[in-house]
């Protein structure tokens, strides 16, 4: 008989509660501490007093995503108490383990190797990347929606870049009825977003949209996370355009200077977690199972598939 594979999960927002829900329905044995009150909300996961009590006998344990907030100290915004759970302290509990969190620092993955504890940043997980692009996507129209004093049908929306998120963003606007025009580098990730369908404009490296007219446009979303929306692009738009910047830091658009020229511009950063948790918490669960199984995307458990 196939011993049941017990996990625990620290610390985190509304998208671990979510995550630790949904890991515990597909059979594994959940703790959860850190989380506040969330007992009625966990289904068959068992809410812990203390992280000692969540982290016993379990193989892998889960930290949120950020991991940590100050590189010290497990990222715990939902406990009511002052909690403070140096990473040095759990990393030594849990010495032979193995530790999955969201965007592990070097030092974290360095600390965790000197602990002979297997760290693995389940961020970098592509299946991860793939499924938040729908919520980013559809939190980024909701954006639009209520920034725009008119209905996105009939709209002329631009969207720089056109990779995983850029590709569903424009399918959704041109479903809504958007006029969608693509701004990418590549001449075949052009010929794509034609094919679907789209209008399709070629950046340069050398001068990204400096060249480009984005005048007509009344929404523009980039994605590209390099400065490509510049003061000289932003002089150029109209007043009523809105901008939405979709990229990790350091951004696409320059927001101080769209906020001196009186443009409108909303930097929408990690939109799964803020507008969509409980969603955003089964992509977590559904990535991180896939990881523990060694499905495609994971390679990184040999060690604890098959358990006994």
């Amino acid at each position: 008989m196939t011993k049941q594979r017990m996990l625990a999960v620290l610390g985190g927002d509304e998208r671990q509660i979510s995550m630790a829900r949904a890991l515990a329905s597909y059979g594994y044995g959940v703790s959860v501490w850190g989380l506040g009150k969330c007992a009625d909300r966990l289904g068959s996961a068992k809410l812990c007093k203390t992280w000692q009590e969540a982290t016993e006998d379990t193989e892998a344990v889960i930290l949120p995503l950020p991991a940590s907030a100050d590189g010290v100290r497990i990222h715990c915004p939902l406990q009511e108490t002052d909690v403070s759970v140096r990473m040095t302290a759990l990393l030594d509990e849990i010495s032979g383990r193995v530790l999955l969190g969201g965007r592990l620092s070097a030092p974290i993955r360095s600390l965790a190797e000197q602990k002979q504890v297997r760290a693995i940043d389940y961020y970098d997980s592509e299946n991860l990347q793939l499924r938040n692009a729908l919520p980013t996507a559809e939190a980024a129209i909701g954006i639009a929606m209520r920034e725009l004093p008119v209905t996105i049908d009939g709209i002329d929306a631009a969207v720089i870049g056109y990779g995983r998120i850029g590709a569903l963003l424009s399918e959704r606007l041109r479903a809504l009825g958007a006029t969608v025009t693509v701004y990418a580098r590549r001449p075949e990730v052009l010929t794509l977003a034609e094919l679907h369908h789209h209008r399709a404009e070629r950046i340069s490296r050398e001068w990204g949209v400096t060249r480009a007219d984005l005048s007509r446009h009344r929404v523009i979303f980039n994605t590209v996370p390099h400065q490509l929306v510049t003061r000289d692009v932003l002089a150029r738009l109209s007043r009523q355009c809105v901008l939405i910047d979709l990229a990790s830091i350091p951004g696409g658009i320059d927001h101080v200077s769209a906020a001196e020229l009186g443009i409108r511009s909303v930097w929408g950063t990690s939109l799964p977690g803020k507008c969509t948790p409980e969603s955003a918490g089964i992509i977590l669960a559904k990535t991180l199972a896939d990881l523990l199984e060694n499905r495609p995307d994971g390679e990184c458990f040999p060690d604890l598939v098959d358990r006994k």
